[in-house]
């Protein structure tokens, strides 16, 4: 199993660290103290970067705002999600639909930075707004409930980082960032992905999927962070010529 780029930056690494978390609350791993107590060390970690990456820009309102548009996010990818995963019938295919829509953002989405979680929350609600995806939407009961919920999170925290918009002390939690990123990075790299790749092998019935689908998180990973750099390369020699 490969690990995780050493030229992912901060976001990207609590990207993956979340993406973990979410295997894990979809089919998590029981009955085995090695994973669970690593697991938790990673959860930890995460957890605590992604407070890190918005403490620069977070007065205790706002926190608690953008709290509450993350689990709005989570309820809407949850409910579809649970309407994917039955058998095939007309309002199955369209919520299938609605996930297409889902995946070209992701829920990651909620370890992005204030701003850029902004920006993909806005895209996502005007991609979900669209005329073509109406009947969709209606078929997945609670969801047009759901979306309205996300709106008005997003509107009260746009409100409230009006009132926020002084980044303190930034270069001294950037560098707290960093410190914590380069521990998840760690703890994912030499203890985590090791131990499941194993398990994947030596009890392939528990493991096997999960090692997958980690597999897939970090090559996804790890793609992204060379499309970046290749972009920024492209930009670098653009603006020299």
């Amino acid at each position: 199993m490969k690990k995780i780029s050493s030229k992912s930056n901060i976001s990207e690494i609590a990207s993956v660290g979340v993406g973990i978390i979410n295997l894990n609350n979809k089919g998590g791993i029981t009955e085995d103290s090695y994973f669970t107590i690593t697991y938790e060390k990673l959860s930890a970690r995460t957890e605590a970067l992604i407070k890190k990456i918005k403490a620069g820009w977070a007065a205790s309102d706002l926190q608690a705002k953008d709290e509450l548009r993350d689990l709005d996010i989570r309820a809407i990818f949850y409910e579809v999600e649970a309407k994917c995963i039955r058998r095939e019938s007309p309002a199955q295919k369209r919520a299938l639909k609605v996930k297409d829509v889902l995946d070209r953002y992701g829920m990651n989405m909620i370890a992005e930075s204030f701003s850029k979680e902004t920006i993909d929350v806005k895209a996502l609600l005007s991609d979900l707004n669209a005329d073509g995806l109406v009947a969709d939407r209606s078929a997945i009961h609670d969801l047009n409930g759901l979306v309205r919920n996300l709106e008005d999170s997003q509107a009260a925290f746009d409100s409230s980082f009006a009132t926020n918009l002084e980044d303190r002390m930034e270069h001294d939690k950037s560098k707290s960032a960093t410190f914590i990123a380069n521990e998840l990075r760690n703890i994912i790299n030499t203890e985590f992905c090791p131990y499941v790749a194993a398990m994947g092998q030596a009890n392939a019935d528990k493991f096997k999927v999960f090692a997958a689908l980690l597999s897939k998180l970090i090559e996804r990973n790890n793609t992204e962070v060379r499309d970046r750099l290749a972009s920024q390369k492209r930009d670098l020699k653009e603006s020299e010529v």
